[in-house]
């Protein structure tokens, strides 16, 4: 499928960013030629520095060679090949300019003005906030994960974030930032609209609560990163809101889920006062039917196995996998 001009622009406004130095006319095809004159006409390039001391051979493409003036003009010495009349246009070379990409991104997700962009490494950025989640920016999905520590888990923690990046040069096979954040991709989600940039529809995996409070994906089986939600595919009210006593009772299960283990073990380390899972679960008959209170129970239910004659407890989930 052949694309269209802008989309072409944008594919190479993605691999200039990867880049993130100048980039010589010289070296592009005709279509990266046509989608180069898209980028400067969005203000999206600005021009590198101009070498005036040496230049690419423009017949054998191996050598650089000294540029001297002449009778006949400008000439460049190649080591190879010998000397030949210089063409200007072989000297110019252009740079995207980071700024004007984090402008576009911050107007295609709505981002308020006064919200500020942070530089977190070279090539990683905070440019705000989408959907109440930190949006971060980076050359290369690389730097994300050689940085992760400190991009996710630092000073300013920035979990569930949304992560921008130019698509891989290499195929991976895996998303590595999977329970995590949510990776976009520059050239995919997002589209040259005018002089602007726009956001190519948006995502399924978030979802808001009728509050505006954006409830966190599913990060450890079926629970959040902080277990305080459940997704459930039988379950058709949405992700389901846990206590904190079930949440703490289901983060206790998931780390030893390799293994069966007794009540009391189980409510112990999650510091409840009672030795029965159920007394956390149970739905008084006030709010029976209400699928606030009856989806923690269907959640117990669905991923609780339990081992009735010796008195043990294991996530189901686990063992069906096994």
């Amino acid at each position: 499928m052949k694309l269209t001009l802008n989309q072409q622009a944008i594919s190479l406004a993605a691999l200039m960013f990867v880049r993130g130095n100048a980039s010589f006319e010289s070296s592009l095809h005709d279509e990266e030629i046509a989608a180069l004159q898209v980028l400067k006409q969005v203000k999206a390039v600005v021009p590198g520095v101009l070498n005036s001391q040496d230049a690419l051979c423009a017949f054998c493409g191996l050598y650089r060679g000294p540029i001297f003036r002449t009778e006949d003009g400008l000439m460049v010495q190649c080591p190879d090949c010998g000397p030949f009349a210089l063409d200007p246009a072989s000297q110019r070379n252009w740079r995207l300019d980071d700024e004007w990409l984090i402008r576009k991104l911050r107007g295609a997700l709505d981002i308020s003005p006064q919200a500020t962009t942070a530089h977190i490494v070279d090539g990683v950025w905070d440019i705000g906030r989408y959907k109440k989640r930190p949006v971060v920016l980076a050359r290369r999905i690389d730097l994300v994960e050689r940085h992760g520590l400190r991009i996710f888990h630092g000073p300013e923690p920035r979990h569930q974030s949304w992560v921008i990046t130019p698509r891989p040069l290499g195929r991976l096979t895996l998303d590595p930032l999977e329970g995590t954040a949510t990776w976009w991709h520059l050239e995919d989600r997002f589209a040259l609209h005018g002089m602007a940039l726009r956001l190519q529809g948006d995502d399924p995996d978030v979802l808001v609560d009728s509050s505006g409070r954006v409830i966190p994906v599913a990060v450890h089986g079926p629970f959040s990163s902080d277990f305080a939600w459940v997704h459930l595919a039988d379950w058709p009210h949405g992700p389901i809101r846990l206590t904190e006593a079930q949440s703490r009772f289901f983060t206790v299960l998931w780390e030893h889920r390799h293994q069966a283990e007794s009540a009391e073990f189980l409510m112990g380390h999650a510091g409840l006062a009672s030795d029965k899972p159920m007394d956390v679960f149970k739905v008084k008959v006030a709010n029976r039917g209400d699928p606030l209170y009856e989806g923690p129970i269907h959640a117990y239910e669905k991923l609780v196995s339990r081992q009735r004659r010796l008195g043990l407890y294991q996530l189901a989930l686990v063992q069906s996998n096994a």
